[in-house]
């Protein structure tokens, strides 16, 4: 393995940690867009920050050697920063699998934690980044809202969701319009706005069961093990396997993951690939069997009763409408 690359960063310098990484990697920073091409490593970026506390970005990266990230906390003022993992793809000995790093990850900058972001991999995300003042400038009072008590909370504290349909239907449109120079500004703060609307009804309406005081040792272990380990539906991951990775029982291994992604290992990775089912039909035009057969079930009546069991229909009547522009 080469040699980690390790960067740290805050949430409340954005921009300015964009500007070390490019001069670091000597690559160019013109305050909105970020292009690096070392010989290990490729990474696009465009970021936009709007009335002075929001920053709103969209990453590719494709790197040859694992990058390390470190979050440190910030006292000076409370940000709150959403992250959207996305899909890719990884590279290995002339063999390319895809991978599905995907999930809405939101955070104070109380939080001190680490990406490790995995090496031979391309994938994208996006960010969006704000501060508590700037929300309440959005929002209206509301001495009962669950959202606004918990931005306001300093402790540290970690919350996941899983990526639905709705967020990533404007995820796609950020990314569909980042080439467009006379309207992204535009799409990127609406679409933004429109992703912490969703995220905001979803706290209040299923509560706000968020993770504090999470160790960082923890955190990154738990990532790490979601993006390399349960992110490739091809094959189901082992539990002993990761056992031995991560030098733990599987119990304890369970107990830290589900405290973190609020279901054990196995369940977590099973609803994961039951609603890539669903997203693959909503925007592909694979045919069932091709589904069925990219994401390693025995055959096509085996999904469609897994499938059945959770969205309580069968993936041939949401392939049906979509085929018919019903959705």
């Amino acid at each position: 393995m080469e040699d980690k690359y390790t960067f740290e960063t805050s949430e409340h310098t954005v921009h300015g940690s964009y500007e070390k990484f490019a001069k670091d990697l000597k690559g160019t920073w013109d305050g909105e867009e970020l292009n690096i091409d070392t010989g290990w490593c490729t990474y696009k970026g465009h970021s936009f920050c709007f009335l002075e506390e929001m920053y709103v970005g969209i990453f590719e990266l494709n790197s040859k050697r694992p990058i390390t990230v470190k979050y440190e906390p910030d006292e000076d003022k409370t940000y709150i920063s959403i992250r959207i993992g996305f899909t890719g793809s990884f590279f290995s000995k002339g063999d390319t699998k895809k991978f599905h790093n995907l999930g809405v990850f939101i955070y104070n900058s109380s939080q001190q934690f680490e990406i490790e972001l995995p090496y031979g991999a391309k994938y994208e995300y996006v960010t969006i980044r704000f501060s508590v003042d700037f929300f309440n400038q959005f929002t209206r009072e509301n001495a009962n809202s669950k959202i606004k008590a918990l931005f306001q909370n300093n402790t540290p504290w970690f919350h996941y969701l899983p990526l639905d349909v709705e967020i990533e239907n404007f995820v796609r449109t950020i990314i569909a319009n980042v080439d467009k120079d006379k309207r992204r500004d535009i799409y990127f703060f609406s679409k933004a706005l429109d992703i912490v609307g969703i995220i905001q009804e979803k706290l209040e309406h299923e509560g706000t069961n968020v993770k504090k005081n999470i160790h960082p040792e923890d955190l990154k272990a738990m990532m790490q093990l979601k993006d390399e380990y349960l992110s490739n539906f091809s094959e189901q991951p082992n539990l002993s396997d990761l056992s031995d990775e991560f030098g733990m029982s599987i119990s304890k291994l369970n107990r830290i993951f589900k405290s973190i992604f609020d279901q054990p290992i196995l369940q977590f990775y099973k609803q994961q690939k039951i609603e890539e089912v669903y997203r693959q039909i909503i925007y592909t035009d694979k045919s069932l069997t091709e589904v069925s057969m990219d994401l390693n079930f025995s055959d096509n009546a085996h999904m469609s009763n897994v499938f059945k069991k959770y969205y309580g229909y069968a993936p041939s009547e949401l392939k049906e409408k979509k085929d018919k522009g019903k959705l």
